[in-house]
């Protein structure tokens, strides 16, 4: 008798320990429904337990100049949930350094989700689209991130980071508000352009671009992107979210019916940056219904 209470005690526990591993599924990234309110900027929130994990290998972009030559992060765990009207992915991949400001020689560590403009099932493809088959990206960047946080807390001068050691005496630009402009059309030729990368349209650490093929690509007219990024113990996870119905420019997702997505990571360490990164092919995606 002792002995059936032992097994049957030592089945239980293995059972438990079963029940808390991460579900996998090998075959398509299925974004569960929930009622909850979504965890937009909170990779750590218990709520992703509830969606299955699909483990996504990563490519090195290796079809047009730059190429990547050294390689980065090799597999990215996708997790997804939605609640009818905005899906949101988890995303979790090895890096042994957080990168948030470029430097020379790196840049920021970054990640991408791109889908297919028209869900119709002819995907264009995978290296960002293709000419007459239009992709679209929603981009996070840790640099965003970084900005973001140091503009809502104060967070100082990025200078005063790079260099913390540096003696200031004094800004040329102090003397007038003429000389302030001037210097920054000759110093900062990317802010004063209004270059989109430089200059953003919000706080969001998430941009939408629009793509038809490698150098072809530009920022959304419109920006619904939430996302956050955490790096712990070397690695990253990060959430980023879009609306289910993105209109004509932004294109919709539909429940219940397969849909595509592909991804892109950026280890800034080692110089990650633009065309230079890791990438996935596309990957089914179906939302379940509610």
């Amino acid at each position: 008798m002792k002995r059936s209470i032992a097994l049957i005690a030592a089945a239980l526990i293995l059972l438990a320990g079963c029940a808390r591993q991460p579900q996998q599924d090998l075959e398509q990234v299925t974004a569960r429904f929930t009622s909850a309110p979504l965890p937009f900027e909170d990779p750590a929130s218990r709520l992703w337990s509830l969606a299955a994990e699909h483990p996504a290998p990563l490519l090195k972009q290796d079809i047009a100049e730059p190429k990547l030559l050294e390689a980065g992060a090799e597999l990215v765990k996708v997790r997804a949930l939605h609640n009818g009207d905005w899906v949101v992915f988890r995303l979790e991949w090895s890096d042994a350094t957080q990168d948030l400001l470029p430097r020379p020689g790196s840049s920021s560590d970054a990640a991408a989700i791109q889908f297919p403009l028209a869900d119709n099932g002819d995907v264009p493809h995978a290296a960002m689209g293709e000419k007459g088959k239009a992709v679209r990206i929603w981009y996070w960047k840790a640099l965003w991130q970084d900005d973001a946080a140091r503009a809502r807390t104060g967070g100082g001068d990025r200078i005063a980071s790079l260099y913390p050691n540096a003696a200031i005496d004094h800004y040329p630009y102090e003397a007038s508000a003429t000389a302030r402009a001037e210097m920054e059309n000759r110093y900062a030729p990317a802010r004063a352009a209004g270059n989109p990368i430089a200059v953003r349209s919000n706080d969001s650490p998430v941009q939408v671009l629009v793509a038809e093929g490698f150098g072809n690509t530009r920022t959304a007219a419109s920006q619904p992107a939430r996302g956050y990024g955490m790096w712990s113990r070397g690695k990253w996870v990060t959430t980023v979210a879009r609306p289910l119905r993105g209109g004509e420019e932004l294109g919709d997702i539909a429940t219940g019916k397969r849909s595509y997505i592909a991804l892109a990571i950026w280890d800034g360490a080692h110089g990650h940056t633009g065309s230079r990164k890791m990438r996935s092919d596309w990957i089914p995606l179906v939302l379940e219904p509610k």
